[in-house]
């Protein structure tokens, strides 16, 4: 396996660039530079990439340490749902690639390979990985520290197909001498968002409601809260927000569902759709409600996430006619959908209620087929919404 101190050692002076070769290098440079003149993101960036490094996917990816997560990013060619799927398991911590790329020195790419078509990837990544590494035929993957933000590293990296074979040593000459380019344009990218993504015309709208809502830019931290939020915050034992300006719990566990359904809600407003995540607080007196949509905009700047928050008596018993008549549903549904509202799962329910988990899951099945609902999470949003 290359590293670090012995990967150079390919980039001697018999390795060269050839005119054209050059010539679509800098084509490739100019669209990094012009992503800072678009909404696009960094999608013009990736797409000439991927021509010109015959690449299949990757992106750039914020990481927190210890324990290591995503926290934002824009990506490409992964399969719909992957990146979901991606922020919410516990593959961050044990990807390989991630670790590898994460502890490179500044500006310096390296690949697993090393131009050795001999190696085989599959024999360099844990059991996990590699379980979708054989899914997709990853054949190599190169990545380098693009730098650091709101207290993440931020990572570039570029998965191959097996069949375009590994990275060679002239493919690993140019991302060297495109890697100033990339930390430089990650660097001014972000500072654009951080600086321009307020979101002002939307905070002012924000202080005329009484509602808590709290505004997270395409980083995952908190670009506008509005008065009822603050206050809401100020007084709340469970939740406020940090230093870093991210909403934290003082739940672990709560802390990191938080932050994973921010990062998979920014992700799904960058890709246009509306699916929202609803979380609660496990406070035994106070229980809130964390409603979040994705902020869907045609400028990438103003993209993001919108979270309404509800407080309420964690004794509350919503009225069960109202529900019946609400949500069209029978007594037995409504009383589910009630501990529903309290954030209880199907397997809570059931205990709850003495009835079995398929007994739970058929109400449920049937308040998202009467309502017209095609996910859990939509259901329980409208009735905190509704109800709470």
């Amino acid at each position: 396996m290359a590293t670090p101190d012995t990967y150079p050692a390919h980039l001697d002076d018999t390795t060269t660039v050839s005119a054209d070769v050059l010539a679509r290098y800098n084509q490739l440079v100019g669209a990094l530079y012009g992503c800072l003149h678009t909404d696009n993101g960094f999608q013009p960036f990736f797409d000439a990439f991927i021509r010109h490094f015959n690449a299949m996917q990757g992106g750039i990816i914020g990481l927190t340490e210890q324990p290591r997560r995503m926290m934002f990013g824009w990506t490409f060619g992964y399969p719909d749902g992957f990146e979901e799927w991606f922020i919410n398991s516990d593959l961050p911590e044990k990807d390989e690639a991630l670790a590898r790329y994460s502890q490179l020195p500044p500006r310096q790419f390296d690949s697993f390979l090393g131009g050795d078509p001999s190696k085989n990837i599959l024999d360099m990544i844990c059991p996990q990985s590699r379980v979708w590494a054989e899914m997709v035929c990853l054949g190599d993957s190169a990545g380098m520290l693009a730098g650091h933000a709101q207290g993440c590293k931020v990572v570039f990296m570029a998965n191959r197909h097996r069949d375009a074979g590994p990275y060679t040593a002239q493919d690993m000459l140019q991302m060297n001498l495109l890697a100033p380019h990339i930390e430089q344009a990650v660097s001014l990218h972000l500072k654009l968002y951080q600086s321009r993504s307020t979101n002002e015309s939307l905070a002012m709208a924000l202080d005329h409601v009484n509602k808590p809502m709290v505004v997270f830019d395409v980083l995952g931290t908190v670009a506008q809260a509005n008065s009822a939020a603050r206050a809401l915050l100020a007084r709340s034992n469970s939740l406020s927000v940090s230093a870093d300006q991210r909403l934290v719990s003082s739940d672990p566990r709560l802390n990191r569902r938080i932050s994973d359904a921010i990062t998979t809600t920014v992700m799904l407003a960058r890709k246009g759709s509306p699916e929202g995540r609803t979380l609660f607080t496990e406070n035994r007196h106070e229980r809130i409600a964390l409603c979040i949509t994705p902020l869907l905009a045609e400028d990438s700047l103003q993209q993001g996430a919108l979270m309404e928050l509800f407080c309420y008596d964690a004794a509350l018993q919503p009225d069960l006619d109202r529900i019946q008549s609400l949500f069209h549903c029978t007594p037995a549904e409504a009383a589910v959908a009630t501990d529903l509202i309290h954030g209880l799962g199907a397997g809570e329910i059931a205990e709850k209620k003495g009835i079995s988990v398929h007994t739970a899951r058929q109400h449920i099945k049937s308040l998202l087929g009467k309502n017209g609902y095609r996910k859990q999470t939509e259901l329980v949003s409208t009735l905190v919404r509704a109800l709470a």
